[in-house]
């Protein structure tokens, strides 16, 4: 019974899981920018695995069975943009930290890499410890994590486009106060999600089936690097 359960809830529409996960925001105060120079950017969260999947699968509304059905159709479509990524040996991890510091940089910060990895029990929530400030010139500390990497198409008859969701904090080095936190999600069609910055999905970069993921491995991947991008651009922004 605890193995169907859980199949079950992998199925639970995406806005019921969002709506429990609500994460407090703050606002960047600008007025501590002066302050606020030289940023040291901890290794970066993410998931086991870049994933696909249907918002709200026609299956679902099927009981058990249906519910079966499409976690199976999800795996293989998980399955297939995972191949198609290896096959333009693009790495999800790597391009979402790259983006990340690049567009940080962008707007005035010095920024550094820590060279600590994340703990493994940590690469889904905020790091519980930040390293004493005397350890390096540094002035704060962002944190950030993504809780999905991917595709995802609203209804089972629609196309699939890329979706990431990240949250991210600022901690002032000297004292570990949060300066900056908030979700941002790319992908958002149907997302009333008013707790987080929300970032519409481009429609050139859609794919009407899963099988269409493997047809361009090398569009695949341009397709989740042009969203990780504009994660990253979005959450520099809020540091403008």
């Amino acid at each position: 019974m605890r193995v169907l359960l859980q199949l079950c809830l992998a199925l639970v529409p995406t806005g019921l899981l969002c709506a429990c996960g609500a994460l407090p925001t703050q606002d960047f105060d600008h007025s501590s920018r002066a302050a606020i120079k030289r940023v040291t950017v901890v290794g970066i969260g993410t998931p086991e695995h870049a994933q696909a999947r249907i918002m709200n699968p026609i299956g679902a509304g099927f009981g058990l069975v249906g519910n079966l059905v499409e976690l199976r159709r999800r795996a293989g479509a998980t399955q297939e943009m995972e191949h198609a990524l290896a096959a333009a040996h693009f790495d999800f991890r790597a391009s979402l930290a790259s983006s990340i510091v690049r567009a940080v940089s962008r707007v005035g910060f010095s920024i550094t890499r820590l060279s600590e990895a994340r703990p493994e029990k940590e690469q889904g929530k905020f790091l519980s410890n930040y390293p004493p400030p005397v350890a390096k010139r540094v002035d704060a500390y962002l944190d950030v994590y993504a809780s999905y990497v991917g595709f995802e198409a609203p209804q089972s008859s629609t196309a699939y486009r890329p979706r990431i969701e990240i949250s991210a904090r600022l901690v002032r080095a000297k004292d570990h106060q949060i300066l900056f936190q908030d979700r941002i999600i790319y992908g958002c069609v149907e997302n009333a999600d008013d707790d987080a910055v929300l970032i519409k999905a481009d429609d050139n970069l859609s794919f009407h089936d899963r099988a269409a993921f493997q047809v361009d491995p090398n569009r695949t991947a341009r397709a989740l690097q042009s969203a990780i991008d504009a994660t990253a651009w979005e959450l520099a922004k809020q540091f403008m």
